[in-house]
């Protein structure tokens, strides 16, 4: 899982509707390394928080863009992975 927060939070970020939708990105710094969550008010979603031995503190965590607007190449096969559960070519 480790290295994988921030394709996983941009895939599900767009799978969950984005910014229509009140989803917004975020990061933290935590356990040495910078870390992809999102948030939809006070809930935080964190689908990666399972790499580290502590909880983040995702109350020192600021909001943040992806670097593109759309999916990026790897999180549409991630998306198409999630969604349709098929094999990767």
């Amino acid at each position: 899982m480790r290295g994988n927060c921030y394709v996983t939070c941009e895939a599900l970020y767009h799978l969950l509707g984005g910014k229509k939708a009140g989803y917004k990105a975020n990061i933290v710094k935590h356990e040495g390394a910078t870390h992809w969550f999102l948030t939809k008010g006070d809930l935080v979603i964190d689908p990666t928080r399972k790499q580290f031995v502590t909880t983040p503190n995702y109350a020192r965590g600021w909001g943040i863009g992806f670097l593109t607007k759309k999916p990026s190449k790897r999180a549409k096969l991630l998306m198409k992975i999630l969604l349709y559960q098929q094999e990767v070519e």
